[in-house]
């Protein structure tokens, strides 16, 4: 059973204002169909058979015999386990639906990774040019400020010697 909470006969009986008499005579007859369990030398029931226990002495009290409610608690069951194969096959579906749809996201987002890894590489190849650019424009302009000032001091050399 799925994550009930766990309640004794007693327990039951106080939850669901049950006649205890009925209520034990109910849960004996209907025994293993009630999905009891044992916690060390006390029967616990998963807390939804408190509300059928409810239904049933109901049920009793309207003049359904105990095998119409056997027979009821037996359809019950099937049905919902019937349900919970349904929503089970449908979630599965779901799932492998979304982890179709998040495979092809991850897919994207790596070949975007690798587009992105791509144009940094390009990036990091451009600015190693311009650095080497860069470098050679500011040795050429160091030779022209060296040959503007070779040049001046030429001039001015010989102008100090024409005087």
């Amino acid at each position: 059973m799925g994550n009930y909470s766990w309640l004794t006969l007693s327990e039951m009986i106080h939850q669901g204002n049950l006649d205890g008499i009925e209520a034990r005579r109910l849960v004996k007859k209907f025994g293993e169909l009630l999905s009891p369990r044992n916690f060390g030398d006390i029967v616990k029931y998963p807390a939804p058979v408190a509300d059928l226990l409810t239904s049933f002495i109901s049920l009793h009290r309207q003049g359904r015999s105990i095998e119409d409610l056997k027979n009821l608690l037996i359809m019950t069951r099937r049905k919902i386990r019937g349900d919970y194969q349904a929503r089970r096959s449908n979630l599965l579906a779901e799932l492998q639906q979304e982890s179709a749809t998040l495979r092809k996201d991850l897919e994207s987002v790596i070949n975007s990774g690798s587009r992105m890894q791509e144009a940094l590489r390009s990036i990091a190849h451009l600015m190693t040019r311009f650095d080497s650019l860069l470098v050679n424009m500011l040795d050429q302009q160091k030779e022209r400020s060296a040959l503007r000032v070779e040049g001046s001091l030429k001039t001015f050399q010989s102008e100090s010697a024409d005087q």
